[in-house]
């Protein structure tokens, strides 16, 4: 609404807009972006709104995919907390961003605030292609981590987590997610599992190397973090509901000071 004015105000100035006609104009530009009738889906990440989703995955998740960026459920989620959480359009930060998801780098890469840095093992799109368990970057220069769904695909994610607290200054922060069985307590893995097939069967994925249980924040823990663990279901349904975000989980460390 301020940009709205903002934009109205020479006009205002001059005298050919009344305070009616600004808020009239207004609201009614705001009923052109939400459908009035049928299904209404916002898009936090990219702030647009559709009548549906598009279906994504090998069951074909309804209203799962933004049309407009390409985010899923988990992306939406985790860009909600950066946002709201970490404040990351308003804070002066150097972050980096492993595997980065094309729809949240696109809006975290346009931001003058932030210092802002890409590492992929395979995606040559990424400013950096390191081995998270080894990148080669210097200690303590980093204010953010962001690795989302990535560590599930790492053997030695332990190896992976303690060169990500290292990469950290104190007080730092990790911001992680990985696929959760919230039925599994106790984190399944087994090394002799190579094989896509067998690891899709084990796993549920050809590449994933364990399926992560409601203990995996304590491995997290174990690097040297305070780790709180965010709960989608503690939103506004309506709030999920209209935004398509599922049940997940993600956590956020705090790399403890020594």
């Amino acid at each position: 609404m301020l940009t709205d004015l903002e934009q109205k105000l020479s006009a205002i100035r001059r005298g050919e807009l009344d305070e009616r006609t600004v808020y009239a104009s207004s609201f009614a530009e705001r009923r052109q972006l939400v459908p009035a009738e049928g299904p209404v889906f916002h898009c936090p990440v990219c702030g647009t709104w559709h009548r549906r989703f598009l279906p994504f995955g090998l069951g074909g998740r309804r209203n799962a995919k933004c049309p407009a960026c390409g985010s899923l459920e988990r992306h939406r989620y985790l860009w909600r907390h950066l946002r709201d959480h970490h404040r990351v359009e308003r804070r002066r930060l150097a972050v980096l961003h492993v595997a980065p998801e094309p729809c949240i780098a696109a809006r975290l890469s346009g931001l003058a605030n932030l210092r802002y840095l890409t590492m992929d093992l395979y995606n040559e799109g990424a400013a950096l292609n390191r081995d998270l368990t080894d990148t080669g970057l210097p200690a303590a220069v980093f204010d953010m981590v962001i690795c989302s769904h990535v560590l599930e695909h790492i053997e030695r994610d332990d190896l992976a987590i303690a060169e990500m607290a290292r990469l950290l200054r104190p007080g730092g922060r990790l911001v992680a997610m990985v696929p959760v069985d919230r039925k599994l307590t106790v984190t399944f893995e087994d090394a002799s599992i190579t094989d896509p097939l067998d690891r899709h069967i084990a796993f549920g994925h050809p590449y994933h190397v364990r399926v992560c249980g409601m203990d995996y924040p304590d491995r997290i823990r174990a690097a040297g973090f305070n780790v709180t663990v965010f709960d989608s279901r503690r939103m506004s349904p309506l709030i999920r509901h209209v935004e398509r975000i599922n049940k997940t989980l993600l956590f956020d460390g705090i790399k403890r000071r020594a």
